[in-house]
């Protein structure tokens, strides 16, 4: 598994994170060539492209806990992840919160609307932090980057990408991992996506509470730090002063990816 951490500004002290970070957020993203050019879903376009879907593209503030879309929402609009991180779950059998992505800046999500025959989404999104979101019309998306028609995009897609969008949905409802495991496969999810590679393991850039990570398992705060206590006494994750460092390759054995 690799390991890339997004670009997420440098901490201030924990006294002032907040208060810091909602400044930031407040402050509207400048939407041109050389800022679409930074997002790495855009970094291969021509500049004639970036400037032709900045007009299109509708920039939007979300604050933490807002829901973009829900499970069975209509599949209409394509998201495009300016700043903060985006939550992607599903509800499983008996009604939990299940941890299906975390999206960083750069990132597309919402790519139902990409898909031939789905008309409504998968997965339920939230903002797990403010953020800001571009949001695009599929078709405006495909016909501008790719400069063909729509219809033929999801052909090609019908043919090819859609059986391994169905084999993730349905990995995605499995229902027989423990809390123990969605931990694990919360923790390798947060160190891919938010850690820095370190002599020792992966060091988590992205300080989270046992409350949030309680909100990605689906489970109460109180069990989570006892798995999260369990886990430190097996060595399976460290602890240095605030920060957490996880062992990507230990955690991968609790959910069976070794």
């Amino acid at each position: 598994m690799s390991m890339s951490a997004c670009s997420l500004p440098k901490k201030p002290e924990p006294d002032l994170y907040h208060a810091f970070f909602r400044r930031t957020m407040a402050r509207e993203p400048v939407l041109n060539v050389t800022t679409l050019r930074r997002l790495k879903a855009l970094s291969w376009a021509t500049d004639q492209q970036l400037e032709q879907l900045i007009s299109p593209m509708s920039l939007r503030r979300v604050e933490r806990r807002t829901v973009l879309f829900t499970e069975g929402a209509p599949s209409d609009d394509l998201y495009l992840l300016v700043s903060g991180v985006v939550k992607l779950s599903l509800r499983g059998l008996e009604g939990e919160a299940v941890l299906v992505s975390l999206v960083c800046p750069g990132e597309l999500f919402g790519i139902t609307s990409l898909m031939p025959g789905v008309q409504q989404r998968a997965f339920r999104s939230e903002a797990f932090s403010d953020c800001w979101v571009g949001v695009l019309r599929p078709e405006t998306f495909v016909t501008t980057l790719l400069g063909v028609p729509f219809a033929d995009f999801t052909a090609m897609m019908g043919s090819t990408i859609s059986r391994w969008f169905d084999l993730l949905y349905r990995y995605a409802h499995f229902q027989g991992l423990s809390l123990r495991q969605r931990l694990a496969l919360a923790l390798l999810e947060l160190a891919q996506k938010f850690g820095v590679q370190d002599a020792r393991g992966t060091i988590l850039i992205l300080q989270l509470t046992h409350e949030d990570l309680a909100d990605l398992v689906g489970a109460s705060r109180q069990k989570v730090t006892e798995h999260m206590k369990e886990l430190e006494r097996q060595q399976l994750i460290l602890r240095d002063g605030r920060k957490l460092i996880v062992l990507p390759q230990r955690l991968q054995e609790i959910v069976g990816l070794a």
